[in-house]
């Protein structure tokens, strides 16, 4: 789920790949990807970051728990440590299971934080909110503009009846037609951010240095996970 959790922030901070990774988790074993970790990437600032920008990645059970930054109103004081009832396959994926309670943060989302106050992205199911000095605002007229714009003006797609499908975007690219809404020069920076965090994980608590330009890392250990051997067939 990385690259489209990531998707929308790094779209619109015009991110280009981190300078800095550093990952907390369980040290590697060999065998498998550790079950909680935290990333925390700076990269280099754009005309819409702080001159030191960080961008810090939770995944797993129990994160982010009660961070300050991500705390929403309305929210328990302490965190509820009491073992959850076992949720069949269905009632996890209905719809109803994804949205958030007050004060809960979403299952997976991001935020962004800033120097007035916090915007939330629920990743599904849940429209964006606006908090400031501890309160939500409302944006629902903001929401409003910004779903015409991104619809050229036009009533909202139903985008189960109406395309573009990703694969008719894919084969106009090809055509010289028009582009995709996630080109090669886009998605291989994202792809490439996201692959350098697990890469780190591989080195708990240690902050490994990237040269974008030269493809390696400063830390040499690290440039072994930069490439494999592969079949031939």
């Amino acid at each position: 789920m990385g690259v489209h959790i990531f998707d929308t922030p790094y779209n619109a901070l015009q991110l280009d790949v981190p300078t800095t990774i550093t990952t907390e988790c369980r040290p590697s074993n060999g065998f498998s990807y550790p079950e909680n970790n935290v990333v925390t990437y700076e990269f280099p600032s754009t005309p819409y970051t702080s001159q030191s920008f960080k961008w810090i990645w939770y995944d797993g059970p129990g994160v982010p728990g009660l961070h300050e930054d991500l705390v929403l109103p309305g929210a328990k004081k302490t965190v509820d440590t009491k073992p959850k009832k076992e949720e069949s396959i269905a009632d996890k994926m209905s719809l109803d299971a994804k949205v958030a309670g007050e004060g809960e943060l979403p299952e997976q989302g991001a935020m962004f934080v800033g120097e007035k106050g916090r915007l939330l992205l629920p990743h599904f199911m849940q429209l964006p909110k606006k908090i400031v000095k501890g309160k939500y605002v409302d944006i629902s007229k903001e929401i409003a503009k910004v779903s015409v714009a991104n619809n050229m003006g036009e009533p909202i797609r139903n985008y189960d009846t109406e395309g573009p499908k990703h694969y008719h975007q894919f084969v106009d690219a090809c055509l010289g037609k028009a582009t995709t809404t996630a080109p090669f020069d886009y998605g291989a920076r994202l792809t490439e951010t996201i692959l350098l965090g697990t890469i780190a994980g591989r080195f708990p608590g240690e902050t490994l240095h990237w040269d974008a330009e030269a493809a390696r890392f400063k830390e040499e250990k690290a440039n072994q996970y930069l490439s494999g051997d592969y079949r031939d067939f």
